[in-house]
């Protein structure tokens, strides 16, 4: 089965829906989308240190806290105190085959990065979509799932 998303399977601790940005300004659909298509594969995955790993108008992706074998790449507002986050997607960590920190360069494989990349960037969109305005404020997080096509 090709890579796809699917909403989270719960685990202990990160349960399918998580708290949201209250309030979302005019231009979020826009800045969201902007943010996400900013995202690059070697973003995806990487060890310690700075998470926020693209920032743009507004917006950035961070990889957040998430269970044994994902990384959980949220969207969030800059600028905002806790909860900032309007959309999240839960990746495994046995999809690593993307260049730089925490890939092995040994796979230039670059259908299967440009495939993984598609299907985060579906996977967040499809988080966005979930946003419901609260109290409380509430996200659907996504989950990539599948084996690569080729």
């Amino acid at each position: 089965m090709p890579l796809t998303t699917r909403n989270w399977a719960t685990q202990a601790g990160y349960p399918q829906a998580g708290p949201a940005l209250p309030t979302l300004p005019p231009s979020a659909q826009a800045g969201v989308s902007n943010a996400i298509g900013e995202l690059q594969a070697n973003h995806l995955f990487g060890g310690p240190g700075p998470t926020n790993v693209t920032a743009t108008y507004g917006w950035r992706i961070d990889r957040q806290n998430a269970p044994a074998g994902f990384v959980n790449l949220s969207v969030q507002r800059n600028g905002v105190g806790a909860p900032s986050t309007v959309a999240s997607v839960f990746l495994p960590t046995v999809l690593n085959i993307a260049p730089g920190p925490g890939g092995p360069a040994a796979q230039p494989f670059a259908s299967r990065i440009s495939e993984l990349l598609r299907a985060v960037r579906r996977g967040l969109e499809e988080s966005f979509a979930t946003y419901a305005a609260g109290p409380p404020a509430q996200i659907t997080r996504r989950e990539v799932t599948g084996n690569f096509s080729s």
